[in-house]
């Protein structure tokens, strides 16, 4: 198990107190008891991401009137918390091409 578990901005929306108890109690279940607690479990929080998405208020998305770089830039930032040191160092190198392009653009589109 992760002890470095992050959760996602997904994850917060769905999770909830309920689910967490219920996570908390299969492991003290027998076999068959965890087969249909899991699918529970697995079931409201797919209820509760459909009503994610269908509900425009609690939308996920946290994209603003920023550029589309600027947006594609946050995302490699939050997504390089969950990466290994390898894959950190590859998104560093995608974050550092796409300021760079994003700095040529800005001073030729002028």
């Amino acid at each position: 198990m992760d002890n470095n578990y992050i959760p996602t901005a997904y994850d917060e929306k769905i999770q909830s107190r309920d689910l967490n108890i219920l996570k908390t109690a299969l492991p003290y279940m027998n076999g068959s008891h965890q087969k249909e607690i899991l699918m529970l479990i697995k079931s409201l929080e797919l209820k509760k991401s459909l009503e994610l998405v269908n509900n425009s208020e609690s939308s996920l998305s946290i994209m603003s009137a920023e550029s589309p770089m600027e947006n594609t830039l946050n995302m490699l930032n939050d997504i390089r918390q969950f990466c290994n040191e390898r894959e950190q160092e590859h998104i560093d190198l995608m974050i550092n091409l796409f300021s760079m392009f994003s700095t040529c653009g800005t001073m030729f589109s002028s």
